[in-house]
């Protein structure tokens, strides 16, 4: 018959693997998924202004969004508390604006940036 003996030295670092290799599972975020805009780009009347649906397919994630030239992030730009609304473009003469907008959550990470270009038509 053999006899088999653990170190506690040996039963430590088993357990201390353990725990480590359960604690860099629990770190891996999920990403949101990238928002679409609806349109994508276009044209409008100089003075009016282009409705933009964007959605995500992220459930309960919000949305923020630029047209400043700005990057929205989960804590910067216009919200959306939701994972689909509209947000309206103004048609500036002689300049094309930037939309930008990213979905988030919660224990989630950022979306990447959805981008659109809307531009005045005379």
């Amino acid at each position: 018959m053999n006899k088999m003996t653990f170190s506690f030295e040996l039963v430590a670092a088993i357990t201390a693997v353990a725990i480590l290799q359960a604690c860099a599972n629990m770190a891996v975020k999920t990403q949101c998924a990238t928002p679409k805009l609806d349109p994508d780009g276009g044209s409008g009347h100089v003075g009016g202004s282009i409705r933009v649906t964007i959605s995500t397919t992220t459930m309960g994630a919000s949305l923020r969004y630029t047209t400043d030239g700005s990057k929205p992030t989960s804590g910067y730009g216009t919200l959306i508390a939701a994972q689909s609304g509209s947000a309206p473009v103004p048609c500036v003469f002689g300049r094309t604006l930037k939309l930008q907008a990213i979905a988030f959550k919660p224990g989630w990470t950022d979306s990447a940036i959805a981008v659109g270009y809307y531009t005045a038509s005379p």
